[in-house]
């Protein structure tokens, strides 16, 4: 509309246009705009609440994440990051005053007050944590002072997260603040192996697990963390097709025979669910872990065999089928991958042994959000990394070991790399 007024006024194909007039057409522009964010506004809101499948959702996600970083100037973009700590302290003390839970339970708005006297927090203080947490949606403030539960509040009460909130805020939270100026003394080199930014901020040689044995309220956070991200993601068995790569060609004629080794496979919950999925796999399933970890299974099937195990010794078991990794190598710089590998490889028998490692593949380019933070965190936590085809590719090769092929079932999803012997 404004265009065709702009084409036959006549003052304005002469050139002359007025104040009066320039205003009219930024009104008449602002108008349709507007009228253009309501509807997109509805669609959005009708979108998101009838989308059912995951992909899909994802993907509107994406789209509506995108356009929103476009819509953000630089400096408010700066300023949320510089804000960025401030939200998840608040969160912190009031898990820790057992706001949270006390709200998520009650099931009903409660006042500051009402808080105050169930938590044994000062009603004030409660009231100043909550400011940030209603503006992110945490908590919804129905009145003055007056506040409840939402699902995300709700969510978080769950053991995994809230366990995980408190493992990360507790321990990651204290080397992330840590490495910039461990960085700074040590000439910013890459982080390689210890004693990296998680010694040197708690003032211990011990590595984190070690140093989490000695703690055990945080180690229960940490296992509660991840046995739910575990419950939360697909089955490391849905990257490829278990017929061609592990059943076929197995052995079948021989009692003896070891299908799949779980190795450092905590407390059993891959092998877990692959036997479930193949109760008639022929071969036997044996899980590998530190004597801690194995003498604290509380259940595990009768299928499987437990088996004390460092991997930085020898692996005791010969020619078995599949050796399986999870989540192990991100823990460990390059020369610790390597000797663990080499101990596995030793073990294994030529055009029959594989080695299956369930990680994070980083793409070469435009790493998504997650794994780039999980890259960060392992450096600050662990002194390891996530690698990219090409990393994981050169330290296979270290350890006498080649890719054979990269699986990937979801480019949000951990990937699965197998080898075999070169």
């Amino acid at each position: 509309m404004a265009e065709k007024v702009l084409k036959h006024s006549p003052s304005l194909s002469h050139g002359v246009q007025s104040q009066p007039f320039q205003d009219f057409l930024c009104k008449m522009a602002s108008s349709s705009i507007k009228s253009r964010i309501g509807a997109l506004a509805t669609e959005l809101e009708s979108l998101s609440t009838n989308i059912q499948d995951e992909t899909l959702r994802k993907e509107l996600f994406e789209v509506v994440n995108h356009s929103a970083n476009r819509l953000q100037p630089p400096i408010e973009t700066i300023w949320k990051m510089i804000m960025s700590p401030h939200a998840p302290a608040a969160l912190m003390v009031l898990i820790r005053m057992g706001v949270v839970i006390d709200l998520v339970e009650a099931g009903k708005p409660k006042t500051a007050k009402e808080l105050s006297t169930s938590c044994g927090g000062e009603e004030m203080l409660i009231v100043r944590l909550m400011r940030p947490l209603v503006a992110l949606g945490v908590f919804r403030e129905t009145d003055i002072q007056t506040y409840e539960a939402t699902p995300i509040s709700q969510t978080l009460t769950a053991p995994p997260l809230l366990g995980g909130y408190q493992f990360m805020f507790d321990l990651a939270t204290r080397s992330l603040a840590n490495m910039p100026r461990y960085l700074e003394r040590t000439g910013f080199k890459n982080v390689s192996g210890p004693p990296g930014p998680f010694q040197d901020c708690n003032r211990t040689n011990d590595l984190m697990f070690p140093y989490l044995i000695k703690d055990p309220p945080m180690m229960s956070n940490f296992n509660a963390f991840m046995a739910g991200q575990l419950e939360t993601r697909p089955p490391w068995y849905a990257t490829f097709s278990v017929q061609d790569m592990i059943l076929a060609g197995a052995k079948t004629d021989d009692p003896s025979a070891v299908l799949l080794v779980d190795v450092g496979g905590g407390e059993g919950h891959d092998l877990a669910s692959f036997h479930e999925a193949f109760p008639n796999a022929p071969g036997k399933l044996i899980l590998q872990d530190t004597a801690p970890v194995i003498d604290n299974i509380k259940h595990l099937d009768a299928a499987i065999t437990r088996q004390k195990h460092d991997f930085f010794t020898p692996q005791p078991v010969w020619g078995a089928r599949v050796y399986y990794f999870r989540t192990i190598f991100h823990d460990w710089p390059d020369s610790d991958c390597v000797e663990i590998l080499r101990q596995t490889a030793a073990a294994m028998t030529s055009r029959y042994s594989k080695l299956l490692i369930f990680e994070w593949v980083l793409p070469a380019k435009g790493t998504p959000l997650y794994p780039a933070l999980l890259d960060i965190n392992m450096m600050a936590l662990l002194n390891g990394m996530e690698r990219t085809e090409a990393q994981w590719t050169a330290l296979l090769s270290q350890a006498g070991l080649k890719v054979v092929k990269f699986h990937k079932a979801r480019a949000d999803a951990e990937g699965l790399i197998e080898a075999e012997l070169a």
